[in-house]
């Protein structure tokens, strides 16, 4: 999927489907950006951010145009300690209010420093930045390489719990739980660009860590969120757990449909409409990264392969691959050795 991105968001290594980068209001004040169509995982590390649901068309105009160089603040921010009861700090969930101590209006939420913002491929947010010190760390993930990392299942099992909500996913975290987050966060612009045969066996590992990681926070702060879910949602999220768990011998959407007591064609159109994809590009990109893996990573030769991820034979998963990666395995093998 073609995720439209901001100008500070980059591949944290050549042609990769996952993002970073860092945000700052200084030297173009009242910055806007818009997060769409990705899992978008944004920390407030400096200042505030004032963040309206849905696209603003001129902030989509000022993110076009050219910013100054964004840099890093090198001090660590001073994080309120847990328990904290000042009258300026706010509780886990909720809001302080906007830039002049004005409550932002319904669709809003301000963003202060220690705040996680979390969006899905199904909501779109304008973030604004007005002060030179407002500052922002953000990770995108694609969601189709989202779809195919088992532990995203438990990140989105949380963020469930926000569906049907009018409100943003906003966690409060305490000194420790930052400096976590952040820490792993910043292990994404240190990944090695393209100068080993394990890269991709890394980042998906990142991924992981760093997914596992904020789905534990959201299990944490969320005790107020309502656990309505839409019912196309749950048979999406069944089907998911259930592919991540049986990709390898179950090919065919019957299987499928079969596990979860519904017809196919009801499922066909339930993972089609929350996803824009349908069941078998969901399992043919779960079997194209795992043979991508076996290829790079394993001795297992082309058959051995085949016959790992349910294959009749060596010459239908050597179309199979081909069709989704416009190569043959065993050119693939070959690129991937010479690297």
């Amino acid at each position: 999927m073609q995720i439209p991105l901001p100008d500070f968001l980059h591949p944290v290594t050549a042609g990769a489907p996952v993002y970073c980068g860092t945000a700052s209001g200084g030297g173009t004040p009242g910055r806007s950006l818009v997060l769409e169509r990705g899992f978008h995982f944004v920390l407030c590390t400096g200042g505030s951010a004032l963040v309206v649901e849905g696209a603003d068309t001129a902030a989509r105009k000022v993110a076009e145009l050219p910013h100054a160089a964004e840099s890093r603040d090198t001090d660590e921010p001073n994080m309120p300690t847990p328990g904290n009861t000042d009258k300026g700090h706010r509780n886990e969930m909720g809001d302080k209010g906007g830039a002049a101590g004005s409550k932002p209006r319904k669709g809003e939420r301000r963003l202060q420093q220690g705040d996680l913002l979390l969006l899905s491929p199904s909501r779109t947010a304008t973030l604004r930045l007005d002060g030179a010190h407002d500052t922002l760390e953000c990770i995108c993930i694609d969601p189709d390489y989202f779809d195919t990392l088992p532990d995203g299942q438990p990140l989105y099992n949380q963020l469930s719990g926000y569906l049907g909500d009018d409100r943003l996913p906003v966690v409060r975290l305490d000194g420790t739980q930052y400096g976590a987050l952040r820490l792993t966060a910043s292990l994404f612009p240190a990944h090695p660009a393209g100068s080993g045969l394990y890269d991709e066996a890394i980042l998906r590992h990142l991924c992981s860590l760093f997914l596992l990681q904020t789905a534990g926070l959201l299990y944490r702060h969320r005790a107020n969120a309502p656990a309505f879910v839409k019912r196309p949602n749950e048979i999406f999220r069944s089907f998911k757990r259930l592919a991540v768990k049986s990709y390898r011998t179950a090919h065919d959407i019957a299987f499928y449909a079969g596990r979860l007591h519904i017809s196919s064609t009801y499922l066909s159109r339930i993972v089609k409409q929350v996803t824009g994809h349908t069941v078998k590009a969901h399992l043919a990109e779960l079997l194209c990264a795992d043979a991508r893996r076996l290829l790079s990573c394993s001795d297992l030769d082309i058959k051995e392969i085949a016959d790992t991820l349910g294959f009749s034979d060596q010459s239908a998963f050597g179309k199979f691959f081909a069709r989704q990666t416009g190569c043959s395995p065993l050119r693939f093998r070959r690129e991937q050795a010479t690297r």
